[in-house]
């Protein structure tokens, strides 16, 4: 297994892992939190992807699938939205998107991002796409941005799932 096909691995497993845990929920395990100002699933979920989505694509060249395909009119969100820096009503509004559409929007996302990763080779890795700043490349990026975020946010939702009475898979 060469760097690329590890990558691919880790973030399929990853999408995977998080699709099988959010598409069994309802709107109101979703939006359920333990307490004020905490991130319910639903907003995880929607942010996790939504970054990736972001930093994919960014690092191509080309605008996100939230704004080429206007996932933000469908929605109801605005443009700019990622969830970095969110209010609790906007953490609330996201982690109230009702799921059919949102699962749209991650196929769409997590197929582009999977496929992307197929395209390159360990010294695409390395390639820095800013000069600006040549630490971060596209390895550090996935790395970073997709993988460590998106296992960090998919143990939050479990841990979240746990307080709210449903097992772990096993």
């Amino acid at each position: 297994m060469n760097a690329v096909e590890f990558v691919h691995t880790m973030v399929s497993e990853m999408h995977r892992a998080m699709i099988e845990d959010v598409k069994v929920l309802n709107q109101e395990q979703l939006a359920w939190k333990p307490a004020p100002n905490t991130n319910p699933i639903g907003f995880l979920f929607w942010h996790e992807i939504r970054t990736e989505d972001n930093m994919i694509h960014g690092l191509q060249g080309k605008p996100s699938i939230w704004e080429s395909e206007k996932w933000y009119e469908k929605l109801g969100m605005d443009a700019a939205a990622q969830g970095t820096g969110f209010q609790e009503p906007d953490v609330d509004k996201a982690a109230a998107l009702p799921l059919p559409e949102v699962m749209a929007y991650v196929e769409r996302v997590t197929t582009s991002i999977e496929d992307y990763i197929k395209t390159l080779d360990d010294a695409g890795l390395d390639r820095a796409p800013n000069p600006e700043r040549p630490r971060w490349t596209v390895g550090m990026m996935l790395r970073n941005f997709v993988i460590a975020h998106g296992w960090w946010h998919l143990g939050e939702i479990k841990y979240l799932k746990g307080m709210q009475g449903m097992p772990a898979a096993r």
